[in-house]
């Protein structure tokens, strides 16, 4: 549910994007598949071939260590190899009104990064980063992104690995042309 909810809210916004806009060749992945799925690092690269169109991105979730059940997602579409766009999947409790920092080995990329709704798995961040982000996303190790606890108002942090990042996003932008 949590895969559809974020490919569709994904989708929806890739193929309204200017960047996205269809050319004239068919979409077509390697080998003529329909899908496929690679792992790079701690990072997924999935294409799909949907409507004729082709939607690739990389994604990452983390999962709660004693439950299994995952507490944060992230899936980015790399149109360019300096520019990414997608959704973070953060869970509830969290203080909706004060947004989400993203940081990359302790430093902001960013100012504060709004959150667009909730839905039945968790809510939504819609994130966009430049050239300048991304290069910060490529050399780190570590993206943390913070929020405020709705109830407490302390620090909630949640730590995803990079390793992998630069393969994936290079990668993504190699399938997605």
């Amino acid at each position: 549910m949590r895969n559809v909810v974020l490919s569709a809210a994904l989708a929806l916004a890739l193929l309204s994007s200017p960047t996205f806009a269809q050319d004239a060749k068919p979409a077509a992945l390697p080998g003529g598949a329909q899908s496929l799925n690679e792992e790079h690092g701690d990072w997924t690269v999935s294409c799909r071939i949907q409507d004729a169109a082709k939607l690739c991105v990389m994604s990452q979730t983390l999962a709660d260590s004693r439950s299994g059940q995952p507490v944060l997602s992230v899936e980015l579409a790399t149109p360019a190899v300096d520019r990414a766009e997608g959704m973070l999947l953060l869970p509830f409790g969290l203080r909706l009104a004060d947004g989400a920092v993203l940081k990359v080995d302790g430093k902001n990329i960013g100012a504060n990064w709004p959150f667009l709704t909730c839905i039945a798995t968790g809510c939504l961040v819609p994130v966009v980063f430049d050239a300048s982000q991304i290069s910060a996303l490529r050399a780190g190790t570590d993206l943390v992104i913070g929020a405020a606890n709705a109830g407490t108002g302390e620090a909630v942090e949640l730590k995803l690995s990079l390793a992998g990042f630069s393969r994936a996003a290079n990668r993504s932008v190699e399938l997605s042309l």
